[in-house]
């Protein structure tokens, strides 16, 4: 039989399963590891040990590449900042961000047209009570799509 521990606590506590349900665990000590299937424990000094003598397969984290996760809305671009705080306008269609962990200032992703004193202007990624306070268009995935369209109004 072929049993698998897989990670719950990084190099501290895994759960063994025997491919469908849970036969037992092994848990870290300061001296070694503790492996308990059903009502037997028994002790190794190391996880190659186990592995070995229990037949046990310790299943490896795999470490991502990518630094950032990219929200599944993100169409329109953000420009070379990080992205934080990432949230949906379900009402505009709007991606909202802020530039910041700690900022309370969110931005919107992508070009717009906003209706400042007496025509359109284009701005990229503004501050999102700009698109609350003034007429807008967008948005859009590129500058030149915002200048056809401040042309056509």
């Amino acid at each position: 039989m072929n049993l698998i521990a897989k990670p719950i606590i990084k190099n501290q506590f895994w759960v063994v399963t025997d491919g469908e349900r849970k036969v037992g665990n092994v848990e870290s000590q300061g001296n070694g590891f503790e492996v308990k299937i059903g009502t037997n424990i028994e002790h190794y000094d190391n996880t190659k040990q186990i592995e070995k003598v229990k037949n046990i397969e310790f299943e490896r984290v795999v470490k991502s590449n990518q630094t950032t996760t990219i929200p599944p809305f993100a169409v329109f671009p953000t420009g070379n900042n990080r992205i934080f705080n990432s949230v949906l306008d379900v009402k505009r269609k709007l991606h909202l961000f802020t530039k910041t962990n700690k900022s309370k200032c969110y931005h919107v992703a992508g070009w717009f047209a906003v209706k400042q004193t007496h025509e359109f202007t284009p701005i990229f990624c503004p501050k999102y009570i700009f698109i609350q306070r003034y007429d807008y268009h967008g948005p859009y995935k590129t500058e030149d799509e915002v200048k056809n369209i401040i042309n056509t109004l």
